[in-house]
C-alpha cells in the first residue's frame, strides 16, 4: 500500500488524528482513499470496511483533561481522539502516569473533559445535565476496578446489586444468583468482603459490573491485584463476555494476556495516542 503525508482527517478505525504524522498508510475502497495511522488499523478496515464507515459506539473528539491544584496546572490528556466500535475488545496500554486511568474515567463519564467532547451512541454526553449523565452512565456501563471498591458492611449480594438500586430498578434474585454461579461464587452471596479472598472480591466486582446487563464493560487493571490463576479466570470471563455475549470491552491493563486477546490495542504516551502497530505475540513483552 502506498504511504504518504496527510494534513487532515482521522483514522476511520481508531479515530486518531492524522495531522502531524510523518507517514500514514492509504487504502482504496469504493473509489475513495482512506488513511490509517498504522498497519493494524488498515488490516481491521480491510477485513470489514462497512463496519468502520458507520458510527462508533464511543467517540472522543480532541479531548483534554487538565487538573488544577491552586496555581499549578497538570495536563494529563492532551487532545485525544478515539473510536471504540460496538462489540470490540479494546485494551489501553501505556507507562505509569501516561493518562490511561484518566482516559478510562472520561470514557465512562466518571469525569468531564476540560475541553473536547465525548460521544456515547452518537450522543454528546458533555451536553447533558448531571442527572442525565448519571442515568446514561448507569444504563450503559459496567465498571471493574483494580481495588474492587466493595462496601465492607454489605454482603456480596448487596454489593453486586447496588447499580440496580442506583438506577431505580429492582434486583432479580434468581438472575443475580446465576451470575454468581457463573463466576464460581454460588456459596458466597451472604459473605462480606472481609470474608472473601482477593480473587473472590474481584469476581463480586465483576458480577456488580454485569448486573445491569451493560452494553459496555470498562476495566481498570482488573487483574492487577490477582495471582496468575485467578487473573486467568477473570480474563476468561471477559473473553466469554466479548465472544459469546458481544459485549464491548475497554480495559486498561499491563497484563500481556489481555493485550493478546484484544481486537484493538490503543497505546497512550504523554496523554496522546501513538500510531497502531500489528498485534504480534512479541509485542506483549513491551507492555
Amino acid at each position: 500500500m502506498p504511504t504518504g503525508r496527510t494534513s487532515k482527517g482521522n483514522d476511520p478505525v481508531c479515530g486518531m488524528r492524522l495531522k502531524g504524522l510523518k507517514e500514514v498508510i492509504s487504502h482504496g475502497y469504493r473509489k475513495k482513499t482512506f488513511e490509517f495511522c498504522g498497519s493494524a488499523c488498515q488490516t481491521r478496515f480491510v477485513a470489514n470496511p462497512e463496519k468502520f464507515l458507520g458510527t462508533p459506539l464511543i467517540r472522543l473528539e480532541n479531548v483534554k483533561k487538565i487538573f488544577r491544584t491552586g496555581a499549578v496546572e497538570t495536563t494529563v490528556i492532551r487532545g485525544f481522539d478515539l473510536n471504540v466500535w460496538e462489540g470490540d475488545f479494546v485494551v489501553i496500554i501505556g507507562a505509569s502516569g501516561s493518562g490511561k486511568s484518566t482516559l478510562l474515567n472520561l470514557i465512562g463519564l466518571l469525569d468531564r473533559p476540560s475541553t473536547g467532547r465525548v460521544f456515547i451512541k452518537d450522543k454528546d454526553a458533555d451536553s447533558l445535565s448531571e442527572d442525565a449523565r448519571a442515568m446514561l452512565r448507569s444504563r450503559t456501563f459496567g465498571f471493574i476496578f483494580q481495588q474492587y471498591n466493595l462496601i465492607p458492611w454489605l454482603t456480596a449480594y448487596e454489593n453486586a446489586v447496588l447499580p440496580l438500586i442506583f438506577a431505580g430498578q429492582t434486583a432479580n434474585r434468581s438472575a443475580t444468583e446465576l451470575l454468581f454461579n457463573n463466576v464460581g461464587l454460588s456459596g458466597r452471596l451472604g459473605h462480606r468482603p472481609t470474608q472473601l479472598s482477593g480473587g473472590e472480591q474481584q469476581r463480586v466486582a465483576l458480577v456488580r459490573a454485569l448486573i445491569n446487563n451493560p452494553a459496555i464493560v470498562l476495566g481498570d487493571e482488573p487483574t492487577g491485584n490477582l495471582d496468575s490463576q485467578t487473573g486467568t479466570k477473570i480474563l476468561q470471563t471477559l473473553i466469554t463476555l466479548h465472544r459469546k455475549e458481544k459485549k464491548t470491552l475497554v480495559v486498561v491493563s499491563h497484563d500481556a494476556r489481555i493485550a493478546e486477546s484484544a481486537d484493538q490495542i490503543i497505546t497512550i504516551q504523554d496523554g496522546l495516542p501513538v500510531p497502531s502497530r500489528p498485534k504480534l505475540r512479541t509485542f506483549s513483552r513491551k507492555i
